[in-house]
């Protein structure tokens, strides 16, 4: 039985966009599920501080929720990605370390939108 991965990201980062556009293309087994952290759905579904925060990459697996580098390994693993072994040989809080160095610069690096602009008609994106 497949576990349906819900990935919640920051609509409005560029990198983070184009994230979910390098899941959506690689997601052969049909996992994902995407959800702007600005959409309702979300506002709904976790916990307030990572919507406030925008510092991190949510992710639901089994109604557990992970975040930084857990959050970008549990996606790796469902992908299949050769990347994904990397979490055996780098100790969690180093990983997490340079997720977080990056995610701070993010914006200044690969730009964001001047709005989040949710995809209309896709059932894969959960808005409302």
């Amino acid at each position: 039985m497949k576990s349906e991965i819900i990935i919640f990201y920051d609509g409005i980062c560029i990198l983070c966009s184009n994230a979910i556009n390098f899941v959506q293309k690689n997601d052969q087994k049909n996992l994902f599920f995407f959800s702007p952290l600005q959409s309702n759905y979300a506002k709904k579904t976790i916990d307030k501080k990572f919507i406030r925060e925008l510092n991190t990459v949510v992710v639901m697996k089994d109604g557990n929720l992970f975040t930084n580098s857990k959050a970008a390994f549990i996606v790796l693993d469902a992908l299949n990605h050769p990347i994904r072994y990397f979490k055996f040989i780098v100790p969690t809080f180093i990983a997490d370390i340079v997720y977080k160095f990056v995610a701070g610069r993010r914006y200044s690096w690969f730009g964001k939108k001047e709005e989040c602009i949710f995809p209309v008609g896709n059932s894969k994106f959960l808005i409302d």
